[in-house]
């Protein structure tokens, strides 16, 4: 078995639906509300899974990293912060403070 997800074709996930459909058609589409948002190469290459195939993922494919679903996940302009386990923009308080603490001299 190939470890490596056949990612098929681009879904728009701005609705945060499960974007797995192993037939790679829109009537095999599952759309039930997505619970994880899933990195799967350093490509970034991004897709969301259901709690149910989530576990589909984990048993059969390599991924790059994953976190549960939050406000920012699959929105145009959001970043992958696979420190924080979650999605972010760049101009978010937390990342701003977090940057301007690494360049402030000592």
């Amino acid at each position: 078995m190939d470890p490596f997800a056949p990612l098929g074709r681009f879904i728009n996930d701005q609705a945060q639906q499960c974007t797995y459909s192993p037939a790679d058609t829109p009537s095999a589409d599952c759309g039930a509300p997505a619970t994880w948002h899933i990195l799967w190469n350093v490509d970034c290459e991004v897709s969301l899974a259901c709690d149910q195939h989530m576990t589909v993922v984990r048993s059969r494919y390599v991924f790059v990293d994953s976190h549960r679903i939050g406000p920012d996940c699959a929105m145009p302009g959001a970043l992958w912060d696979t420190a924080a386990k979650r999605c972010m923009y760049p101009d978010e308080p937390v990342g701003s403070t977090a940057a301007a603490e690494l360049h402030t001299p000592t």
